[in-house]
Order: structure tokens, then sequence, then C-alpha cells
């Protein structure tokens, strides 16, 4: 036989992921001979039935329940190759939930190999919480110390994992800069521009008991003046092993004004 095994693949399950937020599952097929742009459709199976999702060759091939979200384009099809593409999901509803089933289209003759992969994907509650309790403002002068609490914690029933950063927006700055992050393996991050103070013990961030996460300026500088904020990022390791966000929250900011000397 000149035909290769087909063989579709799809990111191993089960797949757990939060409500609300977008997702991306990988599908590839290999194996095959002919055009090199191969056509992909997703299928949900449900326990009473088989909903169809999405198609690359059909645009009318979504059921009623994703139909409109496919024509808004809060689920699509990216193609990464002729070959594999991924399925984009930008807000993850309950109904979204069940074996997803990914198949490339059979274009006649025999069938060489599976032409269908599956998995499970789960959708659960969002239950990360992150909360800034201390004063909207504060005014100090140069040399002050500086000291801010967030409370983030998660009471998913899987097991995840938490990664909190501080942020500092300032008034000359484009975006906000991560000062220090305590990451999901409890390894401690600076963010660039305040290595030196970091390692010079001028900059950290303790976790205190189970929610607190306490950051610690012990001399501020000018360019410290401007929005503090804390964001917390919700991770869970898939059966492949990688870890993938699932979730995350941004607190209130505090203001704070730097006095120069």
């Amino acid at each position: 036989l000149c035909s290769g095994q087909i063989q579709v693949q799809i990111e191993k399950g089960p797949l757990y992921r939060v409500e609300g937020y977008p997702i991306s599952i990988f599908c590839n097929v290999s194996g095959f001979t002919g055009p090199s742009n191969r056509d992909f459709q997703f299928i949900v199976k449900k326990p009473n039935m088989d909903v169809n999702m999405i198609s690359t060759s059909d645009p009318g091939f979504a059921y009623g329940m994703f139909s409109s979200r496919v024509r808004n384009d809060e689920i699509y099809i990216k193609r990464l190759s002729g070959s594999s593409v991924l399925l984009e999901i930008k807000n993850l509803l309950e109904e979204d939930a069940g074996d997803l089933v990914c198949e490339t289209l059979h274009t006649g003759g025999a069938y060489y190999g599976d032409y269908a992969a599956e998995t499970k994907l789960n959708v659960i509650a969002d239950t990360l919480e992150a909360s800034y309790s201390g004063s909207p403002s504060q005014s100090l002068s140069e040399g002050d110390p500086l000291q801010l609490e967030c409370q983030v914690s998660s009471k998913t029933f899987q097991h995840t994992h938490l990664s909190v950063t501080w942020f500092l927006h300032g008034e000359e700055d484009k975006t906000p800069r991560p000062i220090i992050t305590l990451d999901k393996d409890l390894t401690v991050k600076t963010g660039a521009g305040f290595e030196d103070r970091y390692r010079a013990g001028l900059i950290s961030m303790d976790k205190v008991e189970e929610t607190t996460y306490r950051l610690k300026m012990p001399q501020v500088q000018q360019s410290d003046q401007g929005k503090f904020y804390c964001k917390a990022i919700e991770w869970i390791q898939d059966p492949d092993l990688s870890w993938t966000q699932i979730a995350n929250k941004t607190t209130r900011a505090c203001n704070v004004e730097i006095k120069r000397i």
C-alpha cells in the first residue's frame, strides 16, 4: 500500500478548565497522503447525543447551542499547519464540557487508520479570589518603608498551584512592571529593574499563613511612585505534565505618593 497509516492526536485528558476563561486544544493528523491541508471538525459527546461544535469545511456544521458563538468568532479553529489546528474558545461555558472529539474528514476510498481522537473536557467553577484590603493610597518620603498585603485563595477541588505577582504602574510606565513573584513552585522571581534591590534585601515577598502575600520595601525610591497591585494566577498540571493557567485575578490598587527629599 502506498497510503500511510493515518492517525489523529488530540491533547491527552482529562482536562480541567475554569468557566469564563479561554481555552486552546491542539489536534493533529499524520500519516496521510494527498492534499497538504486537511479539514477538521470538533464534536462534543453528551450522554444523550453528539453535538456538532465547529468545522473547517462546513460553516453550517455547528448545532444550535454552538452556532451563534461560532458566527461571532467566540469559537474558532486556528490553523497551525495543513495538518494541525487549535480549537479556540474565548469564554468557556459549562455546556462545553464532555468528551471532545477531533475528526479529520475521510476523502474517499479505503480507510487507513484512525480519523478521530477524543479527550475529556471538564469545566469547573471559578473559585480563585484575590483582594487588597489596605488603604487606597499612601504618602511616603524617599527612604521610608513600604509594606503591602494581598489575600489570595482558591477553593477548587482539583489540585492546583498559585502564583502571585506584585506590580507597579508608575507615572511614566506604558505598562505595569512586575516587581516580584512567588511562583507556582514557591520560587521567587524578580522583575526587570528590581534585581539589584532584591539581592540587596531591599525588596521581598513573604507568604504569611495560607492566604496573605506581603510585599516589603524597606527604603522606597522616587521611581517607586505609582499604583501597586497584586495579580494571582491559578495553574493546573495536565496529564502530559505541562502546567496550564486556568484562572487569574487582579486586586484593586494602592496609589503610593513618594515625596522627594
